[in-house]
């Protein structure tokens, strides 16, 4: 297709922005059956969650069922500081992190969040409080 057009990011930002002037309003959900490559765990389901205060994952296995677990739940009120070396790759991390990195990044109950996260949650996606 010789007529065919691609933006470069750069545009595409540009174009975003027209649309979008600050993230206030922002509230993306998705989800997606398998969790890498083609075929691969295609049981597991992950929900995820975003807006302007949080993102959050659900992990459940959508054929049984299954109970929901939090596999990442990132709050963008904390205070972050970026690596001080250099990094191929870098995330903010802080309640709970996908990559399974630190110690504490364990798939957990939404209640077993604190109240306080678990309030935050619920104000904003009040249908996840029937997974406790």
């Amino acid at each position: 297709m010789p007529d065919t057009q691609v933006l470069t990011e750069g545009a595409f930002g540009l174009e975003w922005r027209k649309h979008t002037r600050n993230n206030e309003s922002l509230n993306y959900r998705f989800d997606t059956k398998g969790t890498g490559a083609p075929g691969s765990e295609k049981e597991l389901e992950i929900k995820w969650y975003m807006n302007q205060e949080f993102r959050l994952a659900l992990l459940s296995n959508w054929t049984t069922d299954g109970p929901s677990f939090v596999i990442d739940f990132t709050r963008y009120d904390l205070k972050a500081r970026e690596p001080e070396t250099l990094q191929r790759e870098w995330s903010l991390m802080n309640v709970l992190n996908q990559k399974g990195t630190r110690p504490q990044d364990k798939p957990i109950r939404l209640a077993q969040l604190t109240i306080e996260d678990q309030g935050r949650i619920y104000s904003r996606y009040p249908e996840l409080k029937k997974l406790e």
